[in-house]
């Protein structure tokens, strides 16, 4: 978020009931936290992959495998 963006948002806030400002706010503490636990997640994802051994697997063969997994048609060629 810019810094002008920030600014708007504030200005907003401060045109709100303080019961509607607490409420607002406290969405978007909620929203910080889901966040933070999403990108502890994808961390932990991420490092779990970087551990696994083995070859690497080409990406036309990934792709090839998630798009028969979800039915997406196969380009021809």
């Amino acid at each position: 978020m810019s810094k002008v963006q920030l600014a708007e948002a504030i200005a907003k806030l401060e045109t709100l009931s303080d019961s509607r400002a607490k409420h607002v706010v406290s969405l978007i503490e909620d929203l910080t936290e889901l966040e933070a636990l999403e990108n502890a997640a994808d961390l932990k994802a991420a490092r779990a992959a970087l551990a696994e051994s083995g070859e690497p697997v080409p990406w036309e063969q990934v792709k090839a495998k998630l798009d028969a997994q979800f039915g997406l048609p196969r380009p021809t060629s």
